[in-house]
């Protein structure tokens, strides 16, 4: 298969699917149920389904690429990333339907279970969290981190263990990030190119891939940052717009599928820290307001307030988002 037909599935089934089927569902949009976002106006969710036709293209490609012999960074990601998206994508669809806000944060749900009661942000967190796992497992046999410790069952359980923390973690931030028009997918779209970059150059020391030429290296890349970027392009205006949300079951599919590309290519101590870094954030949103530290930064302000339609005097400043996400949602 040659580095084109690469470039060819990557540019079809990862930008021209979603792109094509959010469409055709715009106006399904309009009959979705509402959420009010941060300037008091009824949004409607929705914007979520881009994650159902991205996972189905992501799926295609990964058999398209492993008929052509393409190696483990785009066949294998894909082939992970499809049904990891669809998880997130299901369980955050539960939280947006069923979810209560009277339950905020792991705080807020943990102390419901203690109880003996489950919220759907908590079944939000154990279900990622297992798929996350599952996903990390796999991962474990091509991703450096993985190959560091082939000849040691703890350090690769604990590793594992790092991973699948790492995707859940990063799935919940970037729904904490969804409290603004396109907040989180600009901060997918941060996350997720530095991983594309990440595991393509891990790809080329994978044992049997070291012959890749630098062609094959430079096709998967396209291949895969097409796929990374598919999503953003297919709903940018809509959430950029305020025309449409992507609640729970947008937002946690981008962070669980960032996450994904950043760890498969991480060492040992990258993903220690990467793992590291995502709980820090998490936990720390229990206590502060990102939109108040976005606010008060002058960088963090101008890029976060990039696309959006212009702010109006009046809007009120809303409250934090915690984790795992309650039904509401301001993005």
């Amino acid at each position: 298969m040659s580095a084109l037909a690469w470039i060819a599935a990557g540019l079809a089934l990862g930008a021209g699917v979603p792109w094509l089927g959010m469409r055709m569902f715009a106006p399904s949009l309009a009959a979705s149920p509402v959420r009010t976002n941060f300037r008091g106006r009824e949004v409607p969710l929705g914007l979520g389904v881009v994650w159902v036709l991205w996972a189905g293209g992501a799926m295609a490609a990964s058999l398209i690429v492993a008929s052509g012999d393409a190696g483990p960074a785009p066949g294998g990601l894909l082939i992970l990333a499809g049904p990891l998206a669809l998880a997130a994508f299901a369980l955050g669809l539960v939280d947006d339907a069923l979810g209560s806000p009277d339950e905020r944060g792991f705080g807020g749900h943990f102390s419901a279970l203690a109880k003996g009661r489950l919220t759907t942000g908590m079944l939000k967190l154990l279900g990622i969290s297992v798929a996350s796992l599952v996903v990390a497992a796999i991962v474990s046999g091509f991703a450096p981190w993985g190959r560091g410790a082939a000849g040691s069952l703890p350090a690769r359980v604990a590793f594992t263990l790092l991973a699948g923390a790492a995707i859940a973690l990063t799935s919940n931030l970037l729904n904490l990030l969804d409290l603004r028009p396109g907040r989180a997918l600009k901060g997918y779209t941060a996350l997720v190119l530095p991983g594309v970059a990440i595991a393509v150059a891990s790809w080329s020391r994978v044992p049997g891939v070291r012959s890749a030429t630098a062609v094959d290296l430079a096709a998967g890349a396209v291949m895969l940052a097409l796929f990374a970027l598919g999503p953003v392009v297919s709903v940018w205006a809509e959430d950029l717009g305020e025309r449409a949300m992507l609640g729970d079951a947008g937002a946690n599919p981008a962070g669980a599928v960032a996450a994904l590309f950043v760890v498969a290519g991480l060492p040992g101590w990258g993903l220690v820290l990467y793992t590291v870094g995502v709980l820090a954030l998490n936990l720390a949103s229990e206590r502060w307001s990102f939109s108040r530290v976005i606010a008060a930064n002058r960088l963090l302000s101008y890029l976060d307030g990039l696309g959006r339609l212009p702010a109006e005097p009046s809007t009120p400043e809303s409250s934090p988002k915690t984790s795992p996400q309650s039904t509401t949602s301001d993005g």
